[in-house]
């Protein structure tokens, strides 16, 4: 797990900007039992992929759409899930899988 003085020199934002897009709900991270923010290499990705969307879009609210979107399209299919070898909620690219694949799962509303 990386500090955010390691994420802010790889991918070249301020700890500011970080903050805020947590703040703004584009990203959720790990924290340590003292509150301390902990990085993944998939946050990196995540984070200079919001990035690159803020430039092109502008808006939150935009980038924050086409996110959800992006799940969408990396969603393993239902009849999948059994095959993706998840072995653990634990590392944190493996809970993410969990999640799309879970998201994917057309579940009838109650009536």
């Amino acid at each position: 797990m990386l500090s955010i003085g390691e994420i802010e020199r790889r991918t070249g934002l301020s700890s500011r900007q970080i903050r805020y897009y947590e703040q703004s709900g584009l990203v959720r991270f790990q924290r340590t039992p003292g509150g301390q923010r902990r990085f993944s290499e998939e946050d990196i990705k995540t984070l200079l992929l919001i990035k690159q969307l803020l430039d092109e879009e502008g808006s939150v609210a935009e980038v924050k759409r086409r996110l959800r979107d992006q799940e969408g399209e990396h969603a393993l299919p239902l009849h999948d899930i059994s095959r993706a070898k998840l072995t653990s909620l634990y590392p944190v690219s493996n809970r993410a899988q969990l999640l799309r694949a879970l998201r994917s799962i057309d579940v009838p509303k109650p009536k």
